[in-house]
């Protein structure tokens, strides 16, 4: 029997919320391009966190010219890194005071469906550096979060980990990936059934001794 050898994290709906930061950056970039009649609010950016930035396009501005598409993907690029620079987002409670009791017992990783430099941005604007292993998003590699789950798992030599999550996206990935998944009750997603739980980030603290064993590995 393996023991649990690693914590991957979601970002969005998990560790923080950038839905303020995310709508400005998107509706600085539509004014910007003369799309008056796109808005992008913080419920919708909450609706589809967890996307590939493909699957916004094809969602929410579909639309838009190809060219038009390309054109505000290279701008919202920049505001987003601007935005998140100059507001980031906010940190659920306990995330700050846990994570370093976290990364006492277990490495600490991040996998996300996000633009390169978003988890840079979160990792400087929070002042968590240190406590994360390694990372890897969509943006970075151009995988899904199922490929890139298992880039990390294989990068760090892990045998068992877990990866903590709030959307059915997340789920899925995880399943696809053969890694144990725990649903962020408390983020944006709705996951209709899941064997682990957290109410609170700070559920983590009691619900990881009781899956610390893991099943058989063939």
């Amino acid at each position: 029997m393996q023991l649990i050898d690693g914590l991957i994290f979601d970002l969005d709906g998990t560790l923080w919320d950038a839905s303020s930061a995310c709508s400005q950056a998107w509706n600085a970039a539509f004014r910007q391009l003369g799309h008056e009649s796109c808005r992008f609010d913080e419920p919708t950016i909450r609706s589809f966190s967890g996307m590939r930035i493909e699957s916004i396009f094809n969602h929410h501005l579909s639309f838009l010219t190809a060219e038009a598409q390309h054109e505000l993907l290279a701008l919202y690029k920049i505001k987003e890194m601007e935005f998140l620079h100059q507001y980031g987002g906010r940190l659920y409670p306990q995330v700050k005071e846990i994570l370093p009791v976290l990364k006492k017992h277990y490495p600490l990783f991040i996998v996300s469906n996000c633009l390169s430099g978003y988890i840079e941005n979160f990792v400087s604007f929070s002042g968590l550096e240190a406590l994360f292993t390694d990372f890897e998003s969509s943006g970075n590699s151009g995988l899904p979060k199922a490929e890139n789950i298992r880039l990390v798992r294989e990068r760090n030599g892990l045998q068992h980990p877990v990866y903590i999550g709030d959307t059915k996206w997340d789920q899925d990935a995880a399943q696809k990936a053969g890694v144990t998944f725990v649903y962020a009750a408390y983020g944006f997603g709705d996951v209709k059934s899941s064997e682990w739980q957290l109410s609170g980030f700070d559920d983590l603290l009691n619900l990881l001794p009781g899956i610390a064993p893991a099943r058989p590995v063939v």
